[in-house]
């Protein structure tokens, strides 16, 4: 059930709407500590609870998503609830891009014997397009992608960046593309350009920032660049999908680091040292 990490990558969790410790709240930390079963309690109540509420039944579906993921007998019995949830919170809130897309991802993404299904998976990137036509584009880029049609995706790539000039959602798609294939100054060129867009949901523009300082670290170039659009992220109000701050200040330290300010840098990496994320301290004792 390796398919699911791709479709978890667009599931994200909306914004809290409870005082203090909201249930999404609850489920993504459970999440983060692989408690994977107290997330899938407190996800089972707030449906039962709220079930006209489409962000819990989203949430249900990638904490099925994600229990499938780890599971061996059970999974295609997870990924049928992670597919029912996805789908019933597309039914409460049909004009949502985010629950359009994590269910589009899903029919995109698992094998037909857990609900995958390339016809389904095309109806929504149409009712995207509906809603909202470079966020269908995007949709459909990656639908090529998944069949390995190449080509075709990077024409109609170059056809959105054509027709979307400012549209910060499809300049970070292209950045990543760029930045993956070690084009790094075209990424940072696209990341700049992203920043200064427009998103659909508001959330491309902050994320370009990050990436114009872990580019600059990855070329080790434009480093001013990368340093000033990292302080730029820290003080942003930072979506749920995106690098925590901490991540932020590993880039910057690095960056620092490369322009020879030890000392600020030094004081950074410090503050990150129990930070509980083992890819960032993998990463940190690699830099050092």
């Amino acid at each position: 059930m390796k398919w699911i990490t791709l479709a978890l990558t667009v599931a994200f969790f909306l914004p809290g709407a409870y005082a203090g410790e909201s249930n999404q709240q609850l489920i993504q930390q459970h999440l983060s500590e692989k408690q994977l079963d107290d997330a899938e309690d407190i996800a089972e109540d707030w449906v039962k609870n709220e079930p006209e509420n489409a962000a819990a039944w989203h949430t249900r579906g990638v904490v099925m998503a994600q229990q499938a993921q780890d599971a061996f007998f059970s999974a295609l019995s997870y990924a049928g609830k992670s597919l029912e949830s996805f789908e019933k919170a597309v039914e409460l809130k049909p004009d949502s891009l985010k629950y359009r897309n994590a269910l589009m991802q899903f029919y995109l993404m698992a094998p037909s014997m857990a609900g995958g299904d390339d016809e389904k998976a095309l109806t929504q990137i149409e009712a995207i397009e509906k809603i909202d036509p470079a966020q269908g584009t995007l949709a459909k880029i990656g639908y090529f992608r998944q069949h390995e049609q190449d080509e075709q995706a990077s024409e109609l790539l170059k056809e959105a960046l054509t027709k979307y000039p400012n549209n910060a959602d499809v300049l970070v798609y292209a950045g990543f593309q760029e930045q993956r294939n070690e084009n790094y100054e075209k990424a940072i060129f696209l990341f700049e350009k992203a920043a200064a867009g427009e998103s659909a949901e508001g959330d491309a523009s902050v994320m370009a920032l990050y990436q114009i300082g872990k580019t600059s670290v990855l070329a080790e170039t434009q480093l001013d660049d990368g340093i000033q659009a990292l302080r730029q992220y820290l003080k942003s109000e930072l979506p749920e999908n995106a690098p925590g701050s901490h991540w932020a200040n590993f880039r910057l330290a690095q960056l620092l680091t490369l322009k020879g300010n030890e000392e600020e840098s030094k004081q950074l990496l410090a503050g990150l040292k129990e930070v509980d994320d083992k890819e960032l301290q993998k990463q940190i004792s690699s830099w050092n």
